[in-house]
C-alpha cells in the first residue's frame, strides 16, 4: 500500500489532487489482488482500473507537462522522458495481456511497478515543480 504524505506535495493543489486520486486507485487495486477466488466483479474492477490508468496518464501527464513548461522548470525535458517510458511500460503490459490473459503474477508485478515508479517519479522529478512554483508566488 502506497501512503500519501506531504512528502509527495508539489505545491500544485492540482497535481497534488490527481496524485492522491492515483494512489487511492493503485491502493484498491492491490486490495483486489488479495483476493484468492476473484468474482467476474472483481475482475471488472481491475479493468477498470486499467483504463483508469491509461486515462489518468494521458491527462494528467498533459497537465503537468504544461504545468512544468509554463512555470519553466528545469526537469520539464527529464518528465517528458518519465512520462513517455510510463507511456512505453503500460503498453507492454496491454500487449503481454494480449498475448498472455490476466494472471495473477502479472498484475502483482504491475502493482509493484507501478508504485515504484509513481512514488519515485513524484520524488525525483515532480517534486522539482515546487521551487518553480514558489517562485512565481503560486
Amino acid at each position: 500500500m502506497l501512503i500519501w504524505t506531504e512528502k509527495f506535495a508539489t505545491g500544485s493543489p492540482v497535481i497534488d489532487g490527481q496524485h492522491r486520486q492515483l494512489i487511492h486507485h493503485l491502493n484498491q487495486f492491490e486490495g483486489l489482488l488479495l483476493e484468492t477466488n476473484p468474482t467476474a466483479e472483481n475482475l471488472a474492477a481491475i479493468i477498470r482500473f486499467l483504463d483508469f490508468v491509461e486515462d489518468y496518464a494521458d491527462s494528467h501527464f498533459r497537465y503537468e507537462e504544461q504545468c512544468m513548461e509554463s512555470y519553466r522548470c528545469p526537469v520539464h525535458g527529464k518528465n517528458l522522458q518519465a512520462h513517455q517510458h510510463f507511456k512505453d511500460l503500460f503498453t507492454r503490459f496491454k500487449a503481454r495481456v494480449r498475448k498472455e490473459g490476466f494472471r495473477i503474477e502479472m498484475l502483482a508485478e504491475l502493482n509493484q511497478t507501478l508504485k515504484t515508479w509513481i512514488q519515485d517519479h513524484i520524488l525525483r522529478v515532480d517534486l522539482e515543480l515546487k521551487p518553480c512554483l514558489a517562485r512565481s508566488g503560486q
